[in-house]
């Protein structure tokens, strides 16, 4: 367990920032998700972190120490890549051990051990076979233990679960967590799925360009995004351009081309009458109503409809000069062309300014 620091962070490769004055405080035994796209930095970032990946700028702190020097053997740290990398010709305990008997060990204390981290993972009866002989699931469990087995102060998950097909990633976003919180190590894991992220993290980071463009909670990040960006990664769908109005007790009106939608007032309070904005909103969030009267109500033609399993998403133009995608539940599923109406709850709207987008 220890607390990792990241001070003033940058790499560069020839003219291309990949990382740009990072700044970042892990507490200890905290799960950190760095998300972002390809390219945005996250995986140079663990790479430093890691010590394969020299900063041109910056400092990396574990307990206070500077990571400056020390070679990647020596800073106790726990890395699981993508593609697991594990050893073809050796067993499953094999595998497991290899880190430990670099450190020569005595043999009883590395079985006890790698036993001790086989049982944690779930694989205390396939000590014996080889990774050919494993499931991807399987074989997924065997780098992770081989990560945790030299007990290290920190654990560096790259990309963990992007090899499994959908429901093996659920059932390995369960076991990770419930492994972290058992050996209550400091964790990063790097992602590109926000679903992933907002699963296992104690706080995430979305990145981009090599910044940070939003840290706080899963909640915070899921429900209310600091950026169009930042929403548009998180799975925001529909997008409204604007003029901001006047205000009105709690509310302030936001004219979407000949349509007044009402927002609560705190959520534009840096935003000044007549400047243009965007509203964004979860397509979860729109409801289907029978009625056309009442706030934030609009109709408008359905353009398409795609099942879901769980929901039907559908496409509704004339509402706004923009489609939005509502996504509703249960039995009734609308033809396309048909006329409907949906509300848009203000309490669900996030508004962003033009520097915000």
């Amino acid at each position: 367990m220890a607390t990792l620091e990241i001070k003033n962070l940058t790499k560069r490769f020839g003219d291309f920032t990949a990382v740009d004055n990072l700044n970042l405080s892990i507490a200890q035994s905290e799960m950190i998700a760095i998300l972002g796209g390809s390219g945005c930095g996250k995986t140079t970032t663990l790479r430093m972190i890691a010590g394969f990946t020299d900063p041109n700028e910056g400092s990396i702190l574990v307990d206070g120490k500077d990571m400056k020097n020390i070679p990647p053997y020596k800073r106790n740290i726990g890395i699981f890549f993508q593609n697991y990398a594990l050893f073809p010709h050796m067993t499953v305990f094999e595998n497991v051990a290899f880190g430990l008997k670099l450190q020569k060990l005595p043999k009883a204390e590395i079985a006890h051990r790698v036993d001790e981290m086989l049982s944690l993972v779930k694989l205390e009866n396939l000590n014996k076979r080889y990774p050919r002989e494993l499931s991807g699931g399987q074989q997924q469990r065997v780098a992770l233990a081989r990560a945790l087995v030299t007990r290290p102060q920190i654990l560096l998950l790259d990309e963990p679960l992007s090899n499994l097909d959908a429901k093996l990633r659920v059932e390995m976003q369960v076991e990770i967590k419930r492994i972290q919180k058992a050996l209550n190590i400091t964790t990063i894991i790097v992602t590109h799925d926000h679903e992933e992220a907002i699963s296992l993290a104690d706080r995430v980071v979305v990145m981009n360009a090599g910044k940070i463009l939003q840290l706080g909670s899963p909640r915070e990040i899921y429900d209310k995004p600091n950026s169009t960006f930042v929403a548009d990664f998180m799975g925001f769908s529909t997008f409204i351009k604007g003029t901001m109005g006047k205000k009105t007790g709690d509310k302030r009106q936001v004219l979407c081309g000949k349509t007044p939608i009402m927002i609560p007032a705190s959520e534009a309070e840096n935003i000044a009458e007549g400047q243009s904005c965007t509203l964004a909103i979860r397509s979860e969030n729109i409801g289907l109503v029978s009625d056309t009267e009442g706030e934030n109500i609009v109709s408008g033609k359905v353009k398409a409809v795609v099942y879901k399993g769980q929901h039907t998403r559908i496409e509704l133009e004339g509402c706004f000069d923009e489609i939005i995608y509502p996504a509703i539940t249960g039995c009734i599923e609308p033809e396309i062309g048909q006329t409907i109406s949906v509300c848009l709850p203000a309490d669900k709207l996030c508004v962003y300014s033009e520097d915000k987008i």
